[in-house]
C-alpha cells in the first residue's frame, strides 16, 4: 500500500513539473531558511558550552550609582580576586584578567600582532582549556613565560613545536613559551591568542593595589553547590569593609555565564534587562514563520490544482476506494513532496551556510548526522507534510464522485475562505517583515548621521608603539610636512570609548551630597582640532603643554553642571587635593554609547607613553596615497612594527553591529517570505482562473477586451493584498515602536514608510498574479467552453 503510495505520488508530481517545482521549491526555501535561523538560534543558546565548568563561573560586577542612575560594569579592584578567594567560603578560584590588547609578537623576520591577556594561571582550570604542549601546572610560573594559542603558535612557527622557543614582544622583551592550547571556538566569550600570567602585568603598576581604583577584570568559579545569594552577601560591601568605609560608590555581585550572553543588560536603576535573548526570540518566531508560510503555500498550490483531479478522485470512490484511504493517499503524496523538499533543502543550506556564516560572523556547521540535527529535519520534514497535506487531503477527499465524474464543478464554499485567509496571514507577515526592516535601517542611519559633534571622516587611528611616544614631536611634524595631513593628536584611548570614569570632582556650588560620574580622556593640543570639536568656551591646549600641566578641557555637559550658562572658562575644579583650571569647553559630542545624550567628560594632558594617535587627512587628497606617506613616517620613526590602522568612520559603524545584524537577517527573511507568498497567491490565482474558466471564455465572446479581464481577475487579489498590509500595519507599529523605545534619539514612525510598502507589495503581488489572468484572458474561448 505504501509503495502504491509512493509511486502514485511520484507520477502526480512528473505529470504536473510546474506545479511540482513550485511545491518543492517553496517548501525546499522555507526548511532552509528555517534550518539556517535554529542553527544559529542553537549556536546562540550553546555559547561558552566549550567551558566544561560553565554553569560555577561567573563574573565579577560592579553596581555603582551616581546622580540617581545606577551603571553596572565588569571592573574591580587589582587585589579583589585574591582577597575574596582567600576570604569568602564557595569561591574556589578567582581569576584577574586584564582588558583585550594586541601585541606585537616576533620570531625572526616574522612579525604578526596579536590579541591576548595578562591572567592569573587558574584560569587554565577554570575555563578548562585544552593543553596540545606544555604542563598546566608549570605554564604560569614564571613572570615572563607566555602561553599561545594553536593559531598564534602555526602563524609564528609553522608546524615546528613551539614548546621552549622563545618570542620578542613589541621588539623588545623575551617571553619562553611554556604551553600551546586548543584554540576556542567562536561561540566562545573568550577569544585570546595569548596568555601572560598576570604578575607581569602587575609589576611596576600602583594603581592595581588601590582597592579605589577597579581596572581589572575578576572571573569566579565557584564550588559545586555553592550557595551564590550567600557568596553574593559576603561580596555586595567587600571592598566598603576592605577600606573601613573609604570607598562606598561600588558594590560587587556575581553573574553568571549561563547568562552572559543571552542577557548581560542592565537598565538605569541597575536591574538587569534582556540582552541577546530577545533576537533569539525574534528569530526563532521569523523562522516559524517562515515555515508556517511555506506550508500555507503549499495547501494554496494544491487545492488550486483540486480541479485536475476531481475525476480521478470520483473514479476512486466508485470503484471503492473509501474517503480514510484517499486521505492517506493524498497525506502520503504530501509527505513525499516533504522529503523531496527536504533533500533540496539540505542542498540550499549547504549552498549557502558560507555567506549566512559571514553575514552573522560565525561558524556555524551543518552535521546530519548529529542527534539533534537529525530530529530537528526529521520532525520538520514529518510536521511539514502531514500539516501541509492535510487540508488539500480532506478536501479532495469529500468530493462527490458522481458530480466530478459528470464534470460538475465544486464549490469553494469555506473552503475559498480558508485560503483566501492563509493568503491574507502569509502577505502580512511578510509585509510587517518589510516594514521593521525599513524602520531598523532608518533607525540606524538616523544615528549614524546624527550631528556627532566630532568629524569621523577621513580620520585614521594607529596605536603608539615601540617607541613612538619619545619621538611624537618628530613624527607630527613630518607628517605635518608630507602636505597630506591636516592635524595629529594623540590621547590614551579612542574618543569613541571613553571608559576612564571618577566620581571625584568637585567645585563651587556642587551639592556635597551628590556623586557624578565624569568620564576622563588623556590627549594632547592635536586631538581637538583633528577631530574638528568646536569650542564653546575658552581654549584648547597650548602646544607642548607649556604651563597647562594643571589644565583641563571639558564638554558642554559637565560646564553646564557648574553653571547653566556653560561659560566656565578660568575656573577652577578639585579632585582631591589637586586643582585644575578649567582652559576651555567643547561643544558636546557622542562618545561610548551613541545613542545617548553625551555624559560629562574632560580632557587631561596627556602623560602616558601608550595610547592611540588620531591623524586627520586634508580633504580632497588620494587617500591611498596619503596612507602610504603616513605609513613611510610611522615605519620610518618607529622601525620594526609594521604599520596598523584603522578608519575612526569604520570604528564608529562597529557601534552598530548588533542592529545591522538584525537589519540584515529580517531583510533576507522578508525577502524569503515574499517569494513564498508570491508563491502561494501564484497558486490562488491559477485556483481562481480554473474556477472561472467558462466565466471568462462568455465574456470575452460577449466582447470583454483582455484588459478588462485582466482587471476583473486581478481585483480581488489587490483586496486580499491589500487588507493585509492594513493588518500588517498596526502591528509593525506596535512591534517598532516597543523596539525603539531603547533609543534616546530615534525616528518618529512615519506613514510613508507603511504607504511605500503596502504600494511595493501591491505592485508585487500584481506582477505575481498578472501571469495568471494574462494567460486566462487570451485564451481560445471555443476550446475552453467545449472543454467544460
Amino acid at each position: 500500500m505504501i509503495k502504491n503510495f509512493i509511486k502514485t505520488a511520484l507520477r502526480n508530481l512528473w505529470k504536473t513539473k510546474g506545479y511540482s517545482f513550485l511545491n518543492i521549491f517553496g517548501l525546499a526555501v522555507g526548511i532552509a531558511a528555517a534550518s539556517l535561523i535554529f542553527l544559529w538560534v542553537e549556536n546562540q543558546l550553546s555559547f561558552n558550552d566549550n567551558f566544561a565548568n560553565k554553569k560555577d563561573i561567573y563574573i565579577v560586577k560592579s553596581k555603582q550609582t551616581y546622580d540617581g542612575a545606577t551603571y553596572v560594569f565588569e571592573s574591580t579592584p587589582g587585589p579583589f580576586a585574591q582577597s575574596v578567594e582567600k576570604e569568602i567560603p564557595g569561591i574556589k578560584h578567582a581569576v584577574r584578567i586584564s582588558w583585550n590588547s594586541p601585541m606585537l609578537f616576533s620570531v625572526g623576520d616574522n612579525n604578526i600582532f596579536q590579541n591576548g591577556v595578562y591572567a592569573d594561571g587558574s584560569i587554565a582550570d577554570v575555563l578548562s582549556l585544552a593543553f596540545l604542549e606544555g604542563d598546566r601546572k608549570t605554564a604560569f610560573d614564571q613572570v615572563n613565560n607566555i602561553v599561545l594559542s594553536e593559531t598564534a603558535a602555526k602563524k609564528l612557527f609553522g608546524n615546528r613545536p613551539a614548546l621552549g622557543k622563545t618570542v620578542k614582544t613589541n621588539n623588545s622583551e623575551p617571553f619562553i613559551v611554556t604551553a600551546v592550547i586548543k584554540d576556542l571556538p567562536k561561540n566562545s566569550t573568550y577569544d585570546f591568542q595569548w596568555l601572560i600570567p598576570f604578575k607581569k602585568f602587575e609589576a611596576g603598576q600602583d594603581f592595581l593595589k588601590n582597592w579605589g581604583n577597579n581596572s581589572v577584570q575578576t572571573l569566579v568559579q565557584v564550588e559545586d553547590n555553592a550557595n551564590v545569594d550567600q557568596i553574593n552577601k559576603q561580596m555586595m560591601d567587600f571592598v566598603k569593609h576592605k577600606t573601613n568605609g573609604e570607598v562606598t560608590f561600588s558594590q560587587n555581585f556575581l553573574y553568571p555565564m549561563e547568562r552572559w550572553i543571552t542577557y548581560n543588560q542592565f537598565d538605569n536603576s541597575g536591574i538587569e534587562k534582556e540582552g541577546g535573548i530577545k533576537n533569539i526570540r525574534l528569530f526563532t518566531l521569523i523562522a516559524w514563520v517562515v515555515l508556517l508560510i511555506a506550508c500555507i503555500n503549499f495547501m494554496n498550490l494544491a487545492t488550486a490544482r483540486s480541479e485536475k483531479r476531481a475525476k480521478e478522485v470520483g473514479m476512486r470512490k466508485v470503484v471503492g476506494a473509501s474517503r480514510k484511504s484517499l486521505i492517506m493517499q493524498f497525506l502520503g503524496e504530501s509527505l513525499v513532496l516533504a522529503i523531496i523538499s527536504s533533500l533540496v533543502a539540505i542542498l540550499l543550506i549547504y549552498i549557502f551556510i558560507r555567506p549566512f556564516n559571514t553575514m552573522i560572523g560565525q561558524d556555524l556547521q551543518v552535521n546530519l548526522l548529529a542527534p539533534s540535527h537529525l530530529l530537528f529535519l526529521t520532525t520538520i520534514t514529518l510536521a511539514c507534510g502531514l500539516f501541509a497535506g492535510s487540508y488539500p487531503a480532506f478536501f479532495l477527499s469529500a468530493f462527490k464522485p458522481l458530480s466530478t465524474i459528470k464534470g460538475a464543478k465544486q464549490k469553494a464554499g469555506s473552503g475559498s475562505l480558508v485560503r483566501k485567509g492563509l493568503v491574507i496571514l502569509q502577505y502580512t507577515a511578510s509585509v510587517v517583515l518589510i516594514i521593521c526592516t525599513i524602520i531598523i535601517y532608518q533607525q540606524i542611519q538616523h544615528n549614524k548621521n546624527r550631528d556627532l559633534g566630532f568629524d569621523k571622516s577621513q580620520v585614521l587611528t594607529t596605536a603608539l608603539q615601540g617607541d613612538m611616544a619619545k619621538h611624537l614631536p618628530l613624527i607630527k611634524n613630518q607628517l605635518l610636512a608630507t602636505g597630506v595631513v591636516q592635524e595629529v593628536g594623540v590621547s590614551d584611548m579612542s574618543i569613541l570609548n571613553i571608559n576612564s570614569n571618577t566620581s571625584g570632582f568637585s567645585w563651587d556650588g556642587k551639592d556635597p551630597n551628590a556623586s557624578i560620574l565624569i568620564g576622563m580622556l588623556r590627549s594632547d593640543e592635536g586631538l581637538i582640532p583633528a577631530l574638528d570639536l568646536k569650542l564653546f568656551d575658552g581654549r584648547n591646549f597650548h602646544q607642548n603643554f607649556a604651563g597647562d600641566s594643571t589644565s583641563v578641557v571639558i564638554n558642554e555637559a559637565f560646564a553646564k553642571l557648574i553653571k547653566k550658562d556653560g561659560l566656565v572658562a578660568g575656573s577652577i575644579i578639585s579632585y582631591g587635593e589637586e586643582k585644575f583650571t578649567i582652559a576651555g569647553v567643547v561643544k558636546n559630542f557622542v562618545y561610548n554609547n551613541v545613542y545617548a545624550d553625551p555624559e560629562p567628560m574632560l580632557f587631561l594632558p596627556m602623560n602616558r607613553d601608550n595610547g592611540i594617535m588620531t591623524i586627520k587627512t586634508k580633504a580632497g587628497v588620494d587617500l591611498p596615497d596619503a596612507i602610504q606617506q603616513i605609513e613611510k613616517v610611522i615605519v620610518k620613526n618607529n622601525p620594526g612594527f609594521p604599520f596598523d590602522y584603522k578608519f575612526l568612520d569604520d570604528s564608529f559603524n562597529n557601534k552598530f553591529k548588533a542592529e545591522l545584524f538584525v537589519q540584515q537577517l529580517s531583510s533576507v527573511f522578508a525577502l524569503m517570505s515574499i517569494i513564498i507568498s508570491c508563491l502561494g497567491l501564484f497558486g490562488l490565482a491559477a485556483f481562481a482562473t480554473e474556477q472561472r474558466a467558462k466565466e471568462i471564455s462568455i465574456r470575452k465572446v460577449l466582447g470583454a477586451s483582455v484588459s478588462g479581464l485582466i482587471q476583473m481577475l486581478n481585483r480581488e487579489f489587490v483586496i486580499l493584498v491589500a487588507i493585509s498590509c492594513i493588518i500588517a500595519f498596526p502591528i509593525a507599529w506596535m512591534i517598532m515602536s516597543k523596539w525603539l523605545t531603547n533609543y534616546a534619539h530615534h525616528i518618529d514612525i512615519s506613514w510613508t514608510i507603511f504607504v511605500i510598502s503596502g504600494l511595493t507589495a501591491i505592485i508585487i503581488a500584481l506582477l505575481t498574479i498578472s501571469s495568471q489572468a494574462f494567460k486566462a484572458a487570451i485564451a481560445n474561448p471555443t476550446k475552453t467552453l467545449r472543454d467544460q
